[in-house]
């Protein structure tokens, strides 16, 4: 399983540096929750959610967690 951070308008995973990739499994992987929203934060994301992406090819879908980060960034609340 792997905490991804998705642009909602493009649909991109943050991968590193500034770079985006439509693949998940290129996308970095936070590994908690905290750490994704930690980032966005710090990084002035205000467009993007939180994506749990199960790499199991049982599950092998991505999931959307249901609170965007964006309402977590203070560039959303200023």
């Amino acid at each position: 399983m792997k905490i991804l951070l998705q642009n909602l308008r493009t649909k991109l995973y943050f991968n590193l540096l500034g770079v985006w990739t439509d693949n998940p499994s290129l996308a970095y992987d936070f590994r908690h929750s905290s750490r994704a929203v930690d980032y966005a934060r710090l990084n002035g994301l205000a467009e993007v959610q939180l994506v749990v992406n199960f790499e199991d090819p049982v599950w092998a879908k991505v999931a959307p967690v249901p609170l965007p980060v964006a309402t977590l960034s203070r560039r959303a609340r200023h």
